[in-house]
């Protein structure tokens, strides 16, 4: 019991040192930096939701509309996985889609992995793309930007992304195999048998 406080505590300090060593040695904002690695971000408490694109974070900062629609999906899942406990959502879950590549990541706004594709340690970068992966393309963003992640999310072995498109109150589903939109009920009967959410209760109040 004591050497396991004993290991918990150092591990502790050590994050500690990582993270106060990493801010004072920087002369240029993180923001500007080029070189940041997925090891260094998972051990930084930012203040918003963060992506690595070649070595350069991106911050997910949502408006909130996007946030209110990320929530009710996540919490459709999480409602249906009560029930049919298969895996696990995530809001914002920061994935390592490309393990050799220590300078990307991608954190889709929802995200679900069956319990047999799960990591050991949950506290890390996933490395894989997750079996269903949530988008939600808002004003802010760039459709040409949110198809790029689709992809990615695909040729990575993802089974599944949806699209929400905010201003046509749609979702655009997106497989390996088609691409089509859907107007009335989401479904996955592959991943989330019996699983069903219409998507007029996506924008409810919006």
């Amino acid at each position: 019991m004591a050497n396991s406080i004993s290991t918990a505590s150092a591990e502790i300090r050590e994050s500690v040192q990582v993270v106060e060593s990493f801010f004072e040695a920087q002369e240029i904002p993180l923001e500007q930096r080029t070189d940041v690695t997925v090891e260094e971000l998972e051990k930084l408490s930012l203040p918003f939701s963060a992506e690595l694109y070649n070595g350069k974070v991106v911050y997910k900062m949502p408006s909130p509309a996007h946030a209110i629609i990320q929530n009710k999906i996540g919490h459709k899942i999480e409602n249906y996985l009560e029930s049919n406990p298969i895996g696990v959502v995530m809001g914002n879950g920061n994935y390592r889609l490309w393990p050799e590549r220590n300078k990307e990541s991608r954190a889709p706004d929802v995200s679900f992995i069956l319990n047999e594709r799960l990591p050991k340690d949950l506290f890390r970068y996933p490395s894989l793309a997750p079996d269903l992966a949530v988008e939600i393309l808002s004003p802010g963003n760039s459709f040409e930007d949110i198809m790029e992640k689709v992809d990615e999310y695909l040729a990575q072995g993802a089974k599944l992304v949806w699209v929400v498109i905010c201003r046509r109150r749609e979702v655009l589903v997106c497989t390996a195999q088609s691409k089509y939109i859907v107007k009335d009920k989401l479904t996955a009967p592959e991943l989330l048998p019996g699983f069903e959410l219409a998507v007029k209760d996506i924008f409810v109040g919006l």
